[in-house]
């Protein structure tokens, strides 16, 4: 693997309504290749950097945004007004780095990242974008949720939209990699945090993004583990299944949820780097 490269953090943008959002940034020097990766539920852009290492190898270039509620980012814990909010933090960071990178810029979205990635290309709103990746797309949910939990998140949505609860997120559920596992559990920017508020939007943003896959028209991959324990591979097939002109799919074997921080990473690396270099 090429060395490590050098890691800009605690940088800060401002979101469209004036929300400060940090990011962090792995420079490849002479790039040709520069990702926009926005996070999924409850992590941020500092897990990532795994990720950035793999792609160095290719001269692939890595920033990661820490969407509001999340990192070091402002905002109350795992907690949007609307889905709009997390669909302009994502199209204003990835103009951000189509400021600061000399190459193309490819925006890439993980679990509820890779959600708000779609919204945020059905908006119109990543006007520049030739191309885009969502890994494990947060469109179905594998981990089952209690009706009076799921019936709660929908009432207090419209009554307490800032009401939080858990997640649901097992730290064992993202990687088969113990040392990963840990470093999740013991991670002081990981939140276990939803709101209600949230919940509803997500269900709703999700639902669209399936109803509306076949006006998407930006060439794009998509990455799901057919061992994910939390995100259900079925959501990633039904949305290549109403994309088939503009999609490739993936379903990396064994692999849960994080198919960038799992066993065998380093073939998922290259399949990425493969699809980009056509």
């Amino acid at each position: 693997m090429a060395p490590e490269s050098a890691v800009v953090s605690d940088a800060f943008i401002n979101s469209a309504d004036g929300t400060r959002l940090a990011y962090r940034a792995w420079p490849v020097a002479g790039a040709r290749i520069t990702f926009a990766v926005v996070h999924g539920l409850g992590e941020h852009s500092g897990r990532y950097e795994w990720f950035a290492r793999g792609m160095s190898q290719f001269q692939m270039a890595t920033y990661a945004v820490d969407l509001r509620g999340h990192g070091k980012s402002d905002g109350q814990r795992g907690h949007v007004d609307s889905w709009s909010q997390w669909v302009e933090d994502a199209a204003v960071f990835v103009a951000h780095v189509e400021s600061e990178a000399e190459g193309e810029v490819v925006p890439l979205g993980h679990s509820f990242g890779g959600c708000a990635i779609l919204t945020t290309v059905l908006s119109g709103k990543l006007k520049h974008a030739r191309r885009f990746v969502v890994s494990s797309p947060a469109l179905k949910l594998k981990v089952r949720v209690p009706a009076w939990k799921a019936n709660l998140g929908i009432v207090a949505s419209k009554i307490a939209p800032r009401l939080a609860m858990d997640n649901g997120v097992d730290p064992r559920m993202v990687s088969r990699i113990p040392e990963v596992v840990e470093a999740y559990r013991t991670d002081l920017l990981v939140h276990s945090k939803i709101s209600s508020r949230l919940y509803d939007e997500w269900m709703h943003a999700s639902a669209e993004n399936l109803e509306r896959a076949s006006e998407i028209k930006v060439p794009f991959l998509i990455l799901a583990g057919s061992a994910d324990p939390l995100i259900d591979p079925a959501g990633s097939e039904e949305l290549h299944r109403r994309s088939p002109a503009v999609s490739e799919l993936h379903i990396l074997d064994g692999r849960y949820h994080e198919p960038f921080n799992d066993i065998d990473s380093e073939e998922v690396f290259t399949l990425l780097a493969d699809w980009l270099r056509r």
